[in-house]
């Protein structure tokens, strides 16, 4: 089996933010789709391990900031080479909060959801979850996966060291 036949199946590229009590968290996921339309419901699949992921659990609510093409190369490093555990995440980046909610400015559209199922996998989690707000912010085309991985990952792969070193004197 080659499983990197699974890359040809379309995704976007998303920051999910969180809030916990105090503070919001964040991550990047890639594993999202609408499944139904009335009500509007989507699937969210959030790797076991995120911090991110145990604070929606708790909280059943997050939102989803879509990333446009162009982004910049930081946020996806940012949100995407470390934990929320140890870092506020949206403090490097330009954000602003609804319903409690934060998302990033430069985004190019917005979703906040309430989780209604929770399926724990080995390796993910599954949300499936109301959309109880949406806003489009501009009209620029969506970063995919397929983009990342072909033509975008590369100028995030630049941020490592520097975060990496980072996360090095926080310990």
């Amino acid at each position: 089996m080659n499983v990197d036949a699974l890359y040809k199946l379309t995704h976007g590229v998303y920051i999910l933010g969180a809030n916990d009590h105090d503070r919001f968290v964040g991550s990047v996921v890639d594993a999202v789709m609408q499944v139904a339309n009335k009500p509007l419901i989507i699937a969210l699949s959030c790797h076991n391990r995120s911090y991110t992921k145990s604070i929606i659990e708790q909280t059943k609510s997050f939102s989803l900031s879509v990333l446009g093409y162009n982004v910049d190369p930081f946020i996806v490093a940012d949100f995407g080479f470390q934990t929320s555990r140890n870092i506020n995440k949206w403090d490097n980046v330009q954000h602003t909060a609804k319903n409690n909610l934060p998302y990033l400015t430069n985004c190019i559209a917005v979703v906040f959801c309430h989780v209604l199922e929770t399926r724990v996998f080995d390796s993910n989690t599954l949300f499936i979850a109301e959309v109880t707000d949406c806003q489009n912010i501009t009209e620029a085309h969506p970063l995919t996966y397929f983009d990342y991985r072909t033509s975008f990952k590369n100028e995030v792969l630049k941020f490592l060291p520097n975060i990496l070193k980072k996360e090095n004197k926080n310990d």
